[in-house]
């Protein structure tokens, strides 16, 4: 390729953001009015935490004694301990105080109590899910993250050949519709098939606003928006905090949370499509249209021939994610991505699920802490990120984390109060695993190009939901086996991931490519740090022969 046809080409890859700017009042608009609509879709993935929130229980009283027994009076009398599933079998009909039958043997509970201090009904209480029924609460969370390895993939694709606005708005109601229907059935088969139907669209939903947001910026604040997007999930944590207090139902607090999402209806007139999108799929007189009222919204004047130029290449074919493969650097990149998507879900849910509680038994204020120490990590990313680029942050979070998981095993268990050093150790390794998903998401939208940015990242996603499916698992390996199979697992696996993301490239600064063809020409990083910022020397290569490939 001569320099004069790559000078075309950047010129071509500028063009909306030479016009517009960077950023603008129109950017703005549209980011904060999608932000907001989409705020309630954090409370779908995360009320499970309420729904299915751990409550005292203990085999039911008798009728004749519900009304004369208090609670401990009765688990005295009946031998039961907390989390019982055995109770005296006895004639409790005829049974008067201070009565007790020497012979009689513990027999399995036919009917249950539950606590309802902190919530009036739970799906545990609901449906029974108690002793040999536990298990099925874990089944629950496991069959929603199922849902989300299908519904990553599906709507990423569809979002790259239909546009983001024509899925994003009727997932955004599918997850209302979805959420309403979960929170009026009756047995606990179909509650299963409603969250999996609500775990098919939310996930959809995240990738496709988050790369509709990403489109509209460049430079510096493809970094302020790609990072500030994650402050809409903790939002979306915080506000289902006061929701979750608001109703202890299980029901109630899973209708009034999908009620809201109705309204994303509005947004088919307050919002437009993708321009670089639309330019991607040669859509150019729409492109121009939607350019030219952003133009006027920010108060810039165009010249009377302003016009889009084509971006397209000729293909025999729709580009699809299989073209990923068929170039050998972009190929590298994509495997590596993948592999640090499945880590960072892996790590991130394999914490978070066995982290403990934070002390105390007040539920929605360890929930509340829990969210409020994922801001100083996102923070901590838009910072490092404007400053030192993509590359070196991410890889450096990623061994940091493996390196602090690793070193419990250095901790000795025992010697100090609810073994804090341990638990600070995997706070640690904890806030990093957040930092780089955090990072993970803006770095994987510039690498990959534009026609299939949205497939791309869905796909990545797809691989990374199977991290959260064997994450629980890895953890009743400690509680099994030995407690340090979960470090030497999670920390083992994000120091891998970490030397491997050494070799993809510093996408700081650099325009988002909108094809393939473009992702290519990035060549992969040196396993020696280059100075961030600048990143590496582009070197052009000829692909003429995967062009070739490609077009057959």
């Amino acid at each position: 390729m001569s320099s004069k046809d790559g000078d075309k080409m950047k010129a071509e890859q500028d063009q909306i953001l030479a016009t517009l700017g960077n950023i603008g009042p129109w950017q703005w608009r549209n980011i904060i009015i999608t932000a907001v609509f989409c705020i309630p879709c954090c409370w779908h993935i995360l009320c499970m935490t309420f729904m299915n929130a751990s409550v005292d229980s203990w085999c039911s009283r008798p009728q004749n004694l519900m009304q004369t027994i208090s609670v401990e009076e009765w688990k005295r009398i009946s031998q039961q301990e907390n989390g019982s599933c055995l109770v005296l079998d006895q004639d409790w009909s005829s049974w008067v105080p201070g009565q007790v039958n020497q012979d009689a043997k513990m027999v399995d509970c036919e009917e249950w109590e539950f606590d309802t201090s902190q919530f009036s009904s739970t799906i545990t209480s609901d449906f029974g899910l108690v002793c040999s029924k536990e298990y099925l609460k874990s089944i629950a969370q496991t069959l929603y993250f199922v849902g989300m390895i299908f519904g990553v993939f599906t709507f990423g694709v569809l979002a790259d050949i239909y546009g983001r606005k024509k899925v994003l708005i009727p997932l955004l109601l599918g997850s209302a519709v979805s959420g309403i229907i979960t929170s009026q059935m009756p047995t606990y088969e179909t509650f299963i098939f409603g969250r999996l139907l609500n775990a098919f669209g939310v996930i959809g939903i995240f990738e496709c606003y988050f790369t509709y947001m990403l489109e509209f910026v460049g430079g510096k604040w493809n970094t302020f928006i790609g990072g500030g997007v994650e402050y809409i999930w903790v939002c979306g944590w915080l506000s289902l905090a006061g929701l979750a207090y608001a109703f202890r139902d299980w029901r109630d607090l899973m209708l009034y949370s999908s009620i809201p999402s109705l309204l994303s209806v509005v947004l088919y007139w307050l919002i437009p499509e993708s321009p670089r999108w639309l330019l991607s799929m040669g859509r150019i007189e729409e492109a121009e249209g939607i350019v030219r009222s952003a133009a006027e919204f920010n108060k810039i004047t165009l010249p009377v021939d302003w016009k889009l130029r084509s971006v397209q290449k000729e293909k025999a074919r729709r580009t699809n994610l299989l073209d990923m493969f068929r170039y050998p650097n972009m190929r590298m990149k994509t495997l590596i991505l993948y592999y640090n998507w499945f880590v960072n879900s892996f790590a991130y849910y394999g914490l978070t699920m066995n982290m403990g509680a934070l002390g105390g038994s007040d539920v929605y204020l360890n929930f509340t802490i829990s969210g409020l120490l994922e801001i100083p990590a996102y923070t901590a990313a838009i910072v490092l990120l404007s400053y030192f680029g993509r590359r070196v942050p991410y890889f450096s979070s990623m061994l940091l984390c493996g390196a602090s998981l690793l070193s419990i095993m250095l901790v000795p268990r025992g010697v100090y109060t609810d073994d804090w050093p341990a638990t600070a150790v995997a706070l640690l390794g904890k806030m990093c695993i957040t930092f780089s998903w955090a990072v993970l998401f803006i770095y994987s939208a510039e690498l990959f190009p534009t026609e299939i940015r949205t497939s791309g990242i869905g796909s990545a996603s797809f691989i990374g939901r199977f991290g959260g499916i064997l994450a629980p698992w890895v953890g009743l390996l400690g509680k099994t086996y030995h407690p340090y199979i979960p470090a030497i697992i999670f920390g083992g696996n994000a120091l891998l991931a970490g030397l491997l993301a050494v070799w993809l490239p510093e996408t700081q600064g650099r325009d988002l490519p909108y094809t393939i063809e473009e992702s290519e020409m990035l060549e992969m990083g040196s396993f020696l740090p280059e100075s961030c910022g600048n990143g590496q020397k582009k070197r052009e290569r000829s692909i003429n022969m995967e062009e070739t490939q490609l077009n057959k």
